[in-house]
């Protein structure tokens, strides 16, 4: 029985240990009271490759102060030769009754949001991607000044995994 529980444990760091091998650029920013509606956030990487597929997620880290129930972003992708895709975006980030989405115990939830997928920098050379918070209350056409709740904010990198068939 014993046997067992060392060979459930080792197969649990292997699985861990081989997702960690697929990230290939993780950065947060950090927020000390809000993030500024005027508040860009830059995050640049080099090209990992050429060839292989790559996911972009976005990370968050809420408290208890974030009020809303959706994340409204914009976001773009400027490219080695100077072409820009902008997308704006929503995240659901709270359930119905107004708690929050997200793995983590107590007040602070962690979330990773889908940007892009399947995504290969056929380009050498630095990606840049440009994040900025665009929301608004019901009804209001002027973008609220200051974002709370949102301690941290990242982009993450990793390799896309293929399962052959």
């Amino acid at each position: 029985m014993q046997s067992h529980k060392f060979f459930a444990l080792g197969f649990i760091i292997l699985i861990c240990g081989a997702c960690q091998d697929q990230v290939v650029f993780t950065k947060y920013q950090s927020f000390s009271e809000a993030w500024s509606s005027t508040d860009t956030l830059n995050f640049n990487f080099e090209a990992p490759d050429t060839i292989h597929p790559h996911h972009m997620f976005f990370s968050t880290r809420l408290n208890e102060n974030f009020e809303f129930n959706n994340l409204y972003l914009i976001a773009s992708i400027s490219f080695p030769n100077g072409k820009r895709i902008t997308d704006t975006l929503e995240y659901q980030m709270a359930h119905p009754d107004g708690s929050l989405m997200g793995s983590g115990f107590g007040s602070v939830k962690e979330s990773k949001l889908w940007y892009k997928s399947d995504v290969i920098f056929i380009e050498p050379g630095e990606y840049q991607v440009k994040v900025r918070q665009a929301m608004r209350r019901n009804g209001e056409i002027v973008a609220i000044d200051a974002l709370k709740g949102v301690l941290d904010f990242g982009l993450h990198l990793e390799r896309a995994i293929r399962v052959k068939n």
